[in-house]
């Protein structure tokens, strides 16, 4: 049964420092915990899920190396020609051929470059994403064993304080009826 803060095992009455009170501890942290849960699948699931398939998947720095390449080598070989025309340099076919392959080389070789330079750094980047997702993962496990832990002990020690107080209660019962039973022989 739901009370009006829609949690099972919750009383209706709060204590004095406004919290509810709690009249069934097992139920009430099996609804937070469900609550956590479903708030979890909710907000963060389908979030994490795409990161983990991001970080085993993407290839963004690949791809824009593969753009931005050609790019660098036609900027270069722009450069070059601007030089050549600034000191009115002219050159032979011969020249212009081999300062032709020369530039076709260079910008292979940039390309390649970049693309494994991109490929390192794309796995780095893939590979730092997925730890921190791991380590996230881990740092969470920790803490929630540390509280099943700590519930855990705190539920031995509420049994430990029930059975002391109950043999306490049977010893000063018996204490008691021993004392009501020398009393009535001393009046007999």
């Amino acid at each position: 049964m739901e009370n009006v803060m829609g949690m099972v095992g919750y009383n209706q009455s709060r204590s004095n420092n406004g919290l509810p009170n709690v009249s069934d501890p097992k139920s009430a942290q099996a609804d937070i915990t469900y609550r956590q849960y479903m708030d979890y699948k909710k907000d963060f699931q389908q979030f994490e899920l795409d990161q983990i398939e991001k970080s085993q998947t993407d290839t963004g720095l690949i791809d824009q190396a593969f753009e931005d390449a050609p790019k660098a080598a036609e900027l270069s070989q722009q450069s070059q020609q601007r030089s050549l025309s600034r000191y009115g340099a002219e050159l032979t076919p011969a020249q212009a051929q081999q300062m032709q392959r020369s530039n076709q080389r260079t910008g292979k070789l940039g390309m390649i470059n970049a693309v494994q330079n991109a490929r390192l750094a794309q796995q780095e980047q893939n590979t730092t994403l997925m730890s921190d997702l791991i380590n996230i993962g881990q740092g969470l496990n920790r803490s929630s064993l540390q509280m099943i832990g700590s519930a855990a002990q705190n539920q031995s020690n509420r049994e430990q304080a029930y059975d002391n107080a109950k043999a306490q209660s049977k010893a000063s019962t018996m204490g008691t009826i021993g004392a009501l039973g020398a009393a009535a022989i001393m009046f007999l």
